[in-house]
């Protein structure tokens, strides 16, 4: 049982906005994107409070949260409460929403309405059914990325983490330790007698009787009493803090670590907690476990080890949702990671997850791990712009290009460098990258234009231009000491195995220098599909490199900085408005 969508509109930054949500949640995005509005909203889905005005994106507007239960468990309900909310499951799915109106309002003014599944329409909630949530799902555990991690865990509060397990283990005393209670309870008596009873200090009096005094100036008749009530067992834990003692055993208080310990401290007691409340509510009720970056200041094997724990909760009766910047805490093998973005106006956007995009990742999972590889994820996950390359030389040379040329970074621009594995892989992975709502943009070499483009729709064999382009690689085969192969398109291998003399890469310089005009024809369709084409057959011919091996690439990067331009490179135009298209 977990909250499968939410949905949240006019709250904070978010116009309207729609999530998928499985029982691991990672949700990522540049600064101010949102993402810590989306666990705020959340949060209010599942913990009733009053929002403020500067809650609402449209203080016009009324906000509502809309969540949808799936599996819903009736059994854990009261019998009162299991046929007034089975009437509202379609399928074991309750949708129900929070809804606040207006700023000025109160906590009862605030609504839960639930979905009429039949009708097509909300219907005022059937009685109760705030009370039913409560149940399914108790109050989340919410932690946020700039809580003091010293107030949360030094000291005691009635709802931070430290002051939660010390309230269970209060619990824990009271059910399996009634030996150990009844000496607490003795003694606490005991102290009792010394503040009110038989046996009470006897300053306590002449303070009593003194006061009853001084009042009797004033009211006549008037007796002042001193009641001192002595303290819980409850009472007493609220004064507990936290100290740490390493491995010299010098104890020292929890706000004198660093922050790294403090936060690693803060994760390891939230994980502790979660599993004693699981222990608690074995009953199957799901816990919601809302983390705002809880990687901050944490090392990063310490991260690693976190992401394990939260991936270990989640598979238990909770549901983990949590915000982050590093990719250490998605790993490459969860799909189901959500990215927030802006749009004008719509404010916050939620886009597609990689899991929605199953049927493409089927055909090629090997692009899909490429894609989302943990090296990769750094920049994809957080840009806004996909660049897909083929070769070593784009990987060296397009990032410092583009700086020279935008006076930006790559990651200023909010663009992310990608090698594909060939021009068969850049394909797939324009479908994958587009079916996760992106809009990529692939820079290839000239044969991807005859032995690629065609198969995607991008060009058509029946070109004028395209037909001219083959017909001259039959014409010329022979004379230039190339092979061709069943496409009529240069092979690397002649029917008996061997390598040919000229390689396909040169084949292709050549039919580049003859057929000038058709090739820039070509090219200027493919841009219509986001596709950029080395129209001299590749990069190197346009930057002027005689060889590809990392020394060149690094000279010509070495000049190209020290000088601040292109001009030392064979087609500095056409390397120019490639930045510019990117």
């Amino acid at each position: 049982m977990i909250v499968e969508e939410v949905v949240v509109n006019n709250f904070c930054s978010c116009s309207h906005l729609k999530i998928s949500l499985s029982a691991f949640n990672p949700i990522i995005g540049y600064n101010n994107s949102g993402k810590s509005n989306v666990l705020r909203a959340i949060n209010w889905l599942l913990r009733k409070s009053v929002l403020t005005e500067h809650a609402f994106h449209n203080a016009a507007l009324p906000v509502t949260v809309e969540g949808l239960i799936s599996n819903v468990d009736l059994t854990l309900l009261p019998e009162n409460q299991r046929a007034s909310l089975g009437r509202c499951l379609d399928n074991g799915r309750l949708r129900f929403r929070r809804r606040q109106d207006t700023p000025a309002t109160t906590a009862a003014q605030i609504r839960v309405d639930v979905f009429d599944w039949g009708a097509g329409e909300w219907v005022v909630n059937p009685t109760g059914l705030d009370n039913a949530i409560g149940v399914l799902f108790p109050e989340p555990l919410y932690i946020e990325a700039m809580d003091d991690a010293a107030v949360d865990v030094g000291r005691f509060a009635a709802r931070n983490t430290i002051g939660l397990l010390l309230k269970f283990c209060v619990d824990q005393i009271r059910a399996n330790n009634a030996q150990a209670l009844q000496a607490v309870l003795s003694d606490i008596n005991a102290l009792s007698g010394h503040l009110s009873g038989g046996g009470r200090i006897h300053e306590l009096d002449t303070l009593e009787a003194d006061a009853t005094s001084a009042v009797a100036d004033f009211f006549p008749g008037l007796s002042l009493h001193l009641n001192i009530e002595p303290p819980s067992l409850e009472d007493l834990v609220k004064s507990a803090t936290i100290s740490l003692s390493d491995d010299a055993g010098v104890s020292r208080p929890f706000a004198s670590f660093g922050h790294g310990a403090q936060r690693s401290v803060q994760m390891a007691l939230i994980k502790l907690l979660a599993s004693q409340i699981h222990q608690q509510r074995a009953n199957g009720a799901t816990t919601v476990l809302l983390i705002d970056e809880p990687e901050l200041y944490l090392h990063p094997q310490a991260i690693e080890v976190l992401r394990e724990s939260l991936k270990a909760l989640s598979a238990q009766n909770f549901q983990v949702i949590f915000s982050t910047h590093s990719p250490l805490l998605i790993g490459n093998d969860v799909l189901g990671t959500s990215v927030v973005y802006k749009a004008q106006p719509e404010g916050s956007v939620v886009r597609n997850k990689l899991s929605t995009a199953a049927q493409a990742i089927a055909q090629h999972p090997h692009q899909a791990q490429v894609i989302f590889a943990l090296q990769h994820a750094t920049y994809l996950m957080f840009s806004e712009k996909v660049l897909i390359v083929e070769g070593k030389t784009e990987m060296m040379v397009v990032p410092p290009m583009y700086k020279v040329v935008s006076r930006r970074t790559l990651g200023q621009g909010r663009v992310c460098l990608i090698e594909a594995s060939g021009s068969g892989s850049v394909a797939p992975m324009i479908r994958v990258l587009r079916e996760v709502g992106f809009a990529p943009k692939a820079a290839v070499d000239l044969d991807y234009m005859f032995k690629t483009a065609p198969q995607t729709g991008f060009i058509s064999d029946q070109d004028p231009d395209f037909v001219s382009c083959r017909d001259w690689f039959v014409a010329n085969a022979v004379a230039n000491n190339f092979t061709l192969g069943t496409d009529n398109f240069p092979a690397k291998r002649d029917v008996r195995g061997n390598f040919c003399v000229v390689t396909p890469e040169h084949a292709f310089a050549m039919l580049a220098q003859a057929k000038s005009v058709e090739i820039a024809r070509l090219a200027q369709q493919l841009r219509g599909h986001n596709v950029w084409v080395w129209e001299m057959g590749a990069i190197e011919a346009h930057l002027g490199l005689v060889a590809k091996n990392d020394a060149t690439r690094l000279a010509f990067i070495s000049t190209m900085e020290m000088n601040a331009n292109l001009d030392h490179s064979a087609d500095a135009q056409n390397l120019t408005n490639f930045i510019n298209w990117i």
